[in-house]
Order: C-alpha cells, then sequence, then structure tokens
C-alpha cells in the first residue's frame, strides 16, 4: 500500500508595483504626486508646494516625471515657492 501524497502549499508572491506617492526632494515630506493635466503631467508636492509642469512624453510612467522633477531641482532649475507674509503684515489689534 502506498503512502498518500501531502500537497505542497504554493506561495505567490506579491506582485511588485511602481509607487504613486513620493518624496519631496525639498521638505522630505511623503506627499509628492504625478497628475495628468490636458497639457501634459504636473507633479506636486502637498506640502511645501514645489512643482513644475512636464510635456507628455511617449512611454514615460509617472515615475520617470518624479525623476525628472527631482533631477531638475538638484540642478536649480526648481525652486521652492517663497511663503507669502501676508498675515504678519499689520499692527494688529490697535485701538485708536
Amino acid at each position: 500500500m502506498g503512502k498518500r501524497r501531502k500537497r505542497r502549499k504554493i506561495l505567490l508572491k506579491p506582485k511588485k508595483t511602481l509607487p504613486k506617492i513620493f518624496t519631496c526632494p525639498h521638505c522630505g515630506a511623503q506627499l509628492v504626486t504625478v497628475k495628468k493635466t490636458k497639457n501634459g503631467y504636473l507633479v506636486i508636492c502637498g506640502s511645501c508646494g514645489l512643482s513644475h509642469e512636464f510635456e507628455e512624453r511617449a512611454g514615460w510612467m509617472p515615475v520617470d516625471y518624479y525623476n525628472a522633477f527631482v533631477d531638475l531641482y538638484l540642478e536649480g532649475k526648481i525652486q521652492p515657492p517663497q511663503p507669502s507674509h501676508a498675515h504678519s503684515e499689520g499692527g494688529g489689534d490697535e485701538a485708536s
């Protein structure tokens, strides 16, 4: 009489996917998204507001636009937005 064969469990490895949210090269927050626009792609940080718009290129994925965005920032071609000081102007509540 023969033994019954034991069934082996097949372990499925999770499929690797590319990220959808990236790290900002200026402030370090994980809030950089790549959005499709009418003219191309907009890469923008939700924390500091650093952004750049790219023309659409054949074969490029969102991660490619992000990498080009980081390269431009490191070369100094993209500057972070200057904070507006509109709230700090004015004397507060002065009584006359």
